[in-house]
């Protein structure tokens, strides 16, 4: 993992480190390439400033047009040869010795500006009309090429334009103090894009340790959850993806202690819940066997109520597993509500009359809806059940059934005792008992609204809790009349 990191790091700088590289490389190559011939329109530009005896001869030439010169190449050089500054003496400046020594005495007159390639004015100045058309000169363009008005009052700003004068840029390499000056401006370019690069790769080295030490925080987190440690939590010191991730890493690891914590309860109360109907059938043989008791009907009926009891979590157990693992099966058909919640209130009124405690019913005639019959009347019998063991006789059970838009709406309330408002959110966790009176003395497993809450998820409805108008606890059930879960099995 380690060599993963660094290799990680590595690709983070180099990926940063060339881009930067890359972009100042390509910066320096254009402006080293802008400056050069920039330089050289600058210093062609004063060049042709100087031509300005030249300008106004031209237009003093002009006579409707300078005809005689598009005519005549040599009459164009030979005005040039008259009006132009020479090397050396109407320059100040003395003309640089040829490259290859004097030129050999021919008895003809030196071309128009020897001494240089780079001075040969006749074959860089050229004429053009007021339109830019080519009148007189060398018809080839350099890449650096400029051009200056000819006026008829030598004022531009007043006089009428009539042509340009345009001028080459030397083809011969720059003097000494051009190189000069480029050369000190390439070298203090260099050092900047040095700079800048450095600069980068510093840069580069930071952002990719920013980017790696979450990383490694999220591995080291990743592999204590892997050995089942999930109390462990990420420091979060960032507000970008990377501590969003880290936020989501730590309610993830929140969530598995969670369900962790709640597993172990789970199988511990199970394993509890269970044990108490095995004692009682395992004192029941063990009494039988040793002769203690003989197996009268008594005996028998109190091993039957233990097998029962017994019998009665294990499938409540199912039904929670099932619906946990999101495999509850449920046939659905077009149902009564209001003949299932009958058939459940008769069935629970006789044993609540023992008690003490009322029945009271107001359902609505005929509620038709998508539903597993067997799986509703479940419900209402152990929300009754639940009444009648919590409910002090003499009391009072109420049942309701109406119909609310596309839901039926069934609650069951009853009279004091009440549970504590903090254990109101908590009565449908498993095996939750409130202390006092709802306790186990009353022979509850603490399963019964656990179950009823996993069948109506399981129909598309809810079921909630709260404080009842005759002083107990209400419960109040709303299933969707159209169902549209499609039908499981298991």
């Amino acid at each position: 993992m380690k060599n993963i990191r660094r290799s990680l790091f590595a690709k983070i700088f180099a990926a940063i480190a060339a881009t930067a590289v890359l972009v100042v490389m390509v910066m320096a190559l254009m402006v080293a390439a802008w400056m050069r011939d920039g330089f050289a329109q600058y210093l062609l530009r004063g060049e042709l400033a100087r031509f300005d005896d030249l300008t106004s001869s031209l237009a003093a030439a002009h006579r409707g047009s300078w005809a005689e010169f598009a005519d005549n190449p040599q009459q164009w050089s030979d005005f040039l040869r008259m009006h132009t500054p020479r090397p050396g003496i109407d320059s100040g400046r003395p003309p640089p010795p040829p490259p290859d020594g004097p030129p050999p005495m021919t008895g003809k007159p030196p071309p128009f500006g020897a001494g240089g390639e780079d001075l040969r004015l006749d074959e860089r100045l050229v004429l053009l009309d007021r339109e830019g058309n080519q009148i007189a000169g060398n018809p080839k363009r350099m890449k650096v090429f400029d051009r200056r008005p000819i006026c008829a009052q030598g004022d531009c700003a007043d006089g009428e334009l009539l042509g340009y004068l345009g001028m080459n840029a030397p083809v011969a390499a720059e003097n000494a103090s051009e190189a000069f000056f480029l050369r000190g401006q390439y070298l203090s370019l260099l050092l900047a894009a040095l700079i800048a690069i450095a600069t980068s790769a510093a840069a580069a080295y930071i952002i990719a340790r920013q980017l790696l030490g979450p990383i490694r925080r999220l591995e080291a987190g990743a592999k204590t959850m892997a050995a089942g440690n999930y109390t462990a939590r990420i420091r979060q010191d960032r507000t970008d993806e990377l501590g969003q991730l880290i936020g989501h890493y730590n309610s993830l690891a929140a969530t598995l202690e969670q369900t962790a914590k709640t597993e172990r309860e789970w199988i511990s109360n199970t394993s509890h819940e269970l044990q108490t109907p095995l004692a009682v059938l395992r004192a029941q043989v063990e009494a039988l066997q040793d002769g203690i008791r003989l197996p009268d009907g008594k005996t028998l009926t109190e091993m039957h109520a233990a097998l029962m009891r017994l019998s009665r979590l294990v499938q409540d157990l199912k039904t929670l597993s099932y619906a946990r693992e999101a495999e509850l099966s449920a046939n659905f058909s077009r149902e009564d509500l209001s003949g299932i919640a009958s058939v459940s209130a008769e069935a629970a009124r006789s044993k609540l009359a023992t008690q003490g405690i009322d029945l009271d019913l107001d359902l609505t005639a005929r509620i038709l809806i998508d539903c597993d019959g067997g799986q509703i009347g479940q419900v209402i019998d152990n929300l009754l059940e639940n009444a009648g063991r919590y409910t002090d006789g003499p009391g009072q059970v109420r049942m309701r059934l109406r119909e609310t838009g596309d839901y039926a709406v069934l609650s069951v309330d009853d009279t004091p005792p009440a549970p504590a408002d903090a254990d109101i959110g908590r009565l449908f966790d498993r095996f939750f008992r409130v202390e006092g009176s709802r306790s186990r003395a009353s022979g509850g497993s603490g399963l019964g609204l656990s179950v009823c809450k996993a069948i109506v998820e399981a129909h598309g409805g809810t079921i909630t809790a709260g404080h009842s108008a005759l002083g107990g606890l209400k419960i109040t059930i709303r299933l969707p009349k159209e169902n549209g879960l499609q039908c499981r099995t298991s």
